[in-house]
């Protein structure tokens, strides 16, 4: 099994990735005893239902809606209610909203219990099942309320691919891209040369190759308050997306490249990246069926009430904000600015973006 070891200060433990590693034995060794608890949602325990047979089962409904204070405290009233001890753990079988929920709940209930990520959606594969951010989002924004909280273990089976519905899995290219855009000069050469059967074919090494870029930067940066901030590429305006259409319109992958498209479009235009690179990049977030742009707003106006949603974003303070902006494809550097001329760079990003 391809493994990597995140070595923390507090704590380490191991990524293990492996086509058909998630079998039942290895629940059966997570689940020695019936202090525990099988966090799913309801499309994967339908799946997936032999999986699941004999355990704790806790299913809560699919979907980033579903990551909010409600099922949080619907959770925890189901494990109270199992007699779930403060030696109990809880394994989160799902995409990132069960891996963000399950991580939550294990980091607050009696201040704290074990658990182990099994991540089955590829956006939670190369990104949330890494690095213990954990959390839920309230009516205000997304990951408001959230802690630092480092799983026992993470096991990554790509074969979980199989089932995950074509949206989803562009869903999860936009992290990949994000790699190769931010990170990896190297993997974004390649991407542009892949399809969907071709990134199947080579995905242990691509997720593990995210892995590790993420891996590396958690380990310096633990706490996300230096370098581990450059993974943000693309969110400040992809959770903007996400949060005014209330989660519904748009996936969080959708809403990072929309993100992406407009922060190479800014890059485009401070001179960072030449019209033929940037084109690369449109052409490369296009290929895997993600949006370039709002699709059903284009005027100045609608794009600058959705960014009214960055305002509580959690990277503002002090009458600015940072964000991470792209200096060239396979690098990355921060940004800060006022909120207003970062808002007006934002909306000029997005705004020639809808016009492609």
């Amino acid at each position: 099994m391809k493994a990597l070891n995140m070595k923390l200060e507090d704590k380490s433990y191991d990524i293990h990735i492996k086509n058909g590693s998630v079998q039942r034995d290895l629940l059966k060794r997570l689940c020695i005893t019936d202090d525990h608890v099988v966090l799913t949602d309801q499309n994967i325990h339908t799946i997936y239902g032999a999986l699941f047979e004999g355990y704790n089962v806790i299913k809560i409904p699919a979907g980033e809606a579903s990551k909010n204070i409600e099922t949080y405290q619907s959770v925890v009233n189901q494990m109270i209610a199992k007699g779930i001890t403060r030696n109990g753990v809880v394994i989160a079988i799902g995409g990132g909203v069960v891996g963000d929920l399950a991580g939550f709940v294990a980091a607050t209930y009696m201040r704290g219990i074990k658990w182990v990520q099994i991540p089955t959606s590829l956006l939670a594969m190369v990104d949330s099942s890494v690095g213990g951010k954990v959390g839920i989002n309230l009516e205000a924004g997304k990951n408001l309320v959230g802690a630092f909280y480092q799983p026992e273990a993470v096991y990554i089976d790509p074969e979980f691919l199989q089932t995950l519905p074509t949206r989803e899995f562009s869903n999860g290219m936009a992290e990949v891209i994000k790699y190769g855009l931010g990170f990896d000069e190297v993997l974004f050469n390649k991407l542009e040369h892949y399809d969907k059967i071709d990134v199947m074919q080579d995905i242990e090494d691509i997720v593990k190759s995210c892995c590790a870029i993420k891996v590396n930067l958690v380990m310096v940066d633990e706490r996300d308050t230096g370098i581990r901030s450059l993974l943000n590429f693309g969110h400040t305006i992809g959770h903007a997306v996400e949060h005014y259409y209330h989660y519904e319109k748009y996936l969080h992958g959708e809403g990072v490249a929309i993100g992406m498209a407009a922060m190479a479009k800014i890059a485009q235009e401070k001179g960072n990246l030449s019209m033929q690179a940037f084109k690369r990049v449109i052409k490369l977030i296009r290929k895997f069926d993600l949006p370039i742009c709002l699709d059903d707003d284009r005027d100045k106006m609608s794009i600058q009430v959705v960014l009214e949603a960055v305002k509580v974003d959690k990277k503002i303070g002090h009458g600015g904000i940072t964000w991470i902006a792209l200096k060239r494809i396979g690098a990355l550097e921060v940004s800060k600015g006022t909120l207003e001329s970062t808002l007006v760079s934002f909306a000029g990003g997005l705004y020639a973006n809808a016009k492609l």
